[in-house]
């Protein structure tokens, strides 16, 4: 498996109800690094992990993983590539964050 970095930018999300989800969130995860999402319920940890398997869109914000931006438009491309295989099913980057 390949590692690259992850780095999130200002990501805003609220879902369709009307909860906000996150807001101005700002993360950087160089490769190699582990990282542990913590937080009470309802604070935001899976639907960061939906949006860094772009299985949400940001609202606002972005989020690159190695060169790549995670948007709708981009996805089919994203996954096809070998150095982001880790992308094609969410529960690899999510463990892959929790390790």
């Amino acid at each position: 498996m390949h590692h690259n970095a992850i780095h999130i930018q200002n990501l805003d999300y609220t879902y369709p109800d009307g909860t906000p989800a996150l807001r101005g969130i700002n993360l950087s995860i160089h490769p190699t690094e582990r990282v542990a999402i913590v937080g009470a319920n309802g604070s935001g940890k899976s639907t960061l992990l939906l949006h860094l398997n772009g299985l949400l869109s940001p609202q606002g914000g972005s989020i690159q993983v190695g060169e790549w931006q995670i948007q709708p438009q981009s996805l089919k491309q994203v996954r096809s590539e070998e150095h982001t295989s880790e992308l094609q099913s969410p529960y690899v980057i999510s463990y892959a964050v929790f390790c």
